[in-house]
């Protein structure tokens, strides 16, 4: 929703995702070898629906410009989503502001397992959570004018204001142009409504689990408990909500991509035949396509 109010300002651009950028560079900022990177953008959807150019005879910093190159419009902000590893930007990017987006985690949690990413909210908070403590080693670098703090629920409760002060940041004036989005996308209109969902639709005794298990967390960030009571699993109910959400992922990929290319990426994954493995994941990409919002 934020991507495309910020695309739809005239002058600020966000062509979209670009955790590509940095999903292959080491902890320890070790840079990747440019021609296994190069074979990986090969089958990377996010990448290819950029309509980026690789340029082969560039090495992997050099790559970078060039993709910023390729993206940047003269009387444009260029900016662009990522939802983890954010400590590795300065590295590559040491220049850049941020937007740092947060909401309530057991939401995040919800999406997650929407997106067959997670089978449960207890393992789905670890989404949140893990981009929560990479955003902090990265604002812990950074002074207070490199970085803005914005909530959904906030953002939600007065959209105009809330893109006011973001546009402010990036010295820009806010223009009604950013909530013409639903207009060209599938995305709807700025609903109150989508917040706090979690007190609705999650059950009592996962809540209670999240609370023991990121109380502090949602606390430093003035995120309610959930009031119920913070419990921890037994070991055998541990067992269980591992098993479960290996499960709930599994089922979710063999109904989405079918039986057949399920078990056929599996295989192909473990044999050292990149052919056979980079035609099962481009495979996936077309139909992982379909669903896209």
């Amino acid at each position: 929703m934020l991507r495309l109010m910020l695309d739809s300002h005239p002058h600020i651009r966000n062509p979209g995702e670009f955790d590509f950028l940095t999903d292959q560079v080491g902890s320890d900022g070790q840079l990747p070898e440019i021609e296994q990177y190069r074979r990986w953008l090969s089958t990377h959807r996010g990448f290819q629906e950029t309509g980026l150019a690789v340029d082969p005879r560039l090495d992997y910093r050099q790559l970078m410009q060039s993709f910023l190159d390729q993206l940047s419009q003269n009387d444009k902000i260029l900016t662009m989503n990522m939802h983890r590893n954010f400590e590795r930007i300065p590295r590559l990017f040491p220049d850049a502001r941020y937007i740092h987006l947060m909401r309530d985690p057991r939401d995040v949690a919800r999406s997650g397992i929407g997106l067959g990413v997670a089978g449960n909210l207890y393992c789905g908070v670890d989404i949140w959570a893990t981009a929560e403590r990479s955003w902090d080693r990265l604002a812990s670098t950074l002074t207070s004018d490199r970085y803005l703090e914005v909530r959904y629920e906030v953002l939600l409760e007065d959209v105009v204001e809330g893109l006011t002060r973001i546009c402010a940041f990036l010295k820009l004036a806010y223009s009604p142009s950013m909530l013409s989005y639903p207009s060209r996308s599938t995305y709807s209109a700025p609903d109150r409504q989508l917040r706090n969902q979690w007190k609705s639709r999650c059950g009592t005794r996962e809540l209670q689990w999240v609370d023991w298990k990121l109380g502090n967390m949602l606390l430093q960030r003035n995120y309610e408990l959930s009031g119920l009571g913070a419990r921890k699993p037994t070991p055998l109910e541990l067992v269980m909500i591992r098993w479960q959400d290996k499960y709930y992922r599994v089922r979710f990929r063999i109904r989405r991509y079918g039986l057949a290319l399920y078990l056929e990426n599996l295989l192909a994954t473990r044999m050292p035949i990149r052919s056979w493995s980079d035609s099962c994941q481009i495979r996936i990409n077309q139909i992982d396509l379909k669903f896209l919002k």
